[in-house]
């Protein structure tokens, strides 16, 4: 079964090429899911979406070492840290805690040819609660390719 890194796979037209950042979860049980496995599966972002009750940490990682973590029992978005060390208790402030996780893709194209000529991925990753007055937040950092980032609201 073809998957979208097996496809054209060493071609430079493979669409998995454009991403910088892979993501990876952790339940409650201690269990992983990769989005890419070393074998070569791919598991989709769906897969985390029907256990979200469970999810505990999400995880954008790149090759240059480069690591945002949201924490979803706290409510908080880590940099380079999977552990929260100064943490000692739950945000009782924060409730009916989300992720909030998205790619958008950018591509410019020549007039002329309409040949692409720059494709970019920036990827949105944050946090979304109610707060004590039951008012809806949410934090969301976009990152680009290099793991620059500024912070949305």
């Amino acid at each position: 079964m073809d998957n979208s890194i097996s496809i054209k796979l060493g071609n430079k037209d493979n669409n998995m090429n454009l991403f910088q950042f892979h993501w990876n979860a952790i339940f409650k049980n201690g269990t992983h899911i990769f989005q890419f496995e070393k074998n070569g599966t791919e598991h989709r972002f769906a897969e985390i979406k029907d256990r979200f009750d469970d999810l505990v940490y999400f995880n954008l990682t790149n090759n240059a070492g480069k690591m945002f973590t949201v924490n979803l029992t706290n409510g908080l978005i880590g940099y380079n840290r999977l552990e929260f060390p100064y943490i000692e208790s739950i945000d009782k402030e924060k409730t009916n805690v989300r992720l909030i996780y998205f790619r958008r893709n950018r591509v410019e194209f020549v007039l002329n040819d309409l040949k692409e000529q720059k494709h970019t991925v920036t990827y949105h990753l944050g946090v979304q609660w109610l707060d004590s007055q039951g008012n809806n937040r949410k934090i969301i950092l976009q990152i680009s390719e290099d793991g620059s980032f500024i912070i949305e609201e």
